[in-house]
């Protein structure tokens, strides 16, 4: 796909298919984990897996310059391809997290395991509220500040993954990035960026009576930050990378049998 046509498809995939990802997450997470997996983690690794594949023009659905309807269709079709993708990409480390949570809470007294159930509560309820900062800022910035606010991040490593979380997905943010990364501009600038995006942000947080940004910033990171190996490599689960369709084969998304799930040797 074109850059020129970048906008186009993350406006087409916010209004069309980011709806149907979410209920087929919803579903395998039903089916797979008795409801136990975050779907929001699940979404994450897809808009990851997604945005990898059209930076690189990847298969199985930009490799062929298709417009940006014609992979918002391919997306539509498969969404319960990339939900099965997500499950077995994040199945090990959330049965592991989940065998060390019931190991912990056997060797807890009945005091103890309550007190935990409360302090549960208030994590649930700060993450909503988290949740809803995240969408008053997407909200309130313009594409510019957007932009200034994710090339300006201290560390390189999460410049695009805010980016994401900002809805700053326009090739110009993307071109700001690269040039902020390249260190081809001045460092005094890229301060002075960081300083006035940060307290354009925290103006309109204070102004809603949100978390201070830095809390924005560490929850945004935790929905969209996968291991590069995730992003490269497909399924963490240690499957085969059979999830890509080769060259010669049909160039519309794998549905089935697209994961192995053997770990790699």
């Amino acid at each position: 796909m074109n850059r020129i046509d970048h906008d186009r498809f993350w406006d087409l995939y916010e209004r069309e298919v980011r709806a149907s990802i979410e209920r087929a997450c919803r579903h395998q997470s039903r089916v797979k984990t008795d409801s136990t997996m975050d779907i929001d983690d699940m979404i994450a690794w897809i808009d990851t897996r997604v945005w990898t594949m059209l930076e690189k023009d990847a298969y199985p659905t930009f490799h062929d310059n298709p417009s940006p309807e014609q992979a918002i269709e391919r997306l539509l079709k498969h969404a319960s391809t990339l939900a099965r993708w997500a499950y077995l990409a994040l199945c090990r480390s959330h049965f592991r997290r989940l065998e060390n949570r019931d190991g912990f809470m056997q060797g807890m007294s009945r005091a103890e395991r309550l007190s935990m159930a409360s302090a549960v509560d208030s994590k649930i309820e700060r993450r909503e509220e988290l949740d809803n900062a995240i969408g008053t800022l997407r909200k309130a910035l313009n594409a510019n500040e957007k932009q200034r606010l994710a090339a300006s991040v201290q560390d390189k490593e999460d410049r695009s993954r805010v980016a994401l979380v900002l809805g700053a997905t326009r090739r110009e943010d993307d071109a700001m990035i690269r040039k902020v990364n390249a260190e081809t501009m001045n460092m005094n600038t890229v301060q002075q960026m960081r300083s006035r995006a940060r307290k354009r942000a925290q103006e309109i947080l204070d102004a809603a009576r949100k978390a201070p940004l830095w809390a924005i910033v560490g929850i945004g990171l935790l929905t969209v930050t996968l291991s590069s190996s995730v992003v490269e490599a497909g399924e963490q689960s240690g499957g085969r990378r059979g999830s890509m369709v080769s060259p010669d084969a049909n160039p519309t998304m794998v549905c089935e049998g697209e994961q192995s799930g053997g770990r790699k040797p």
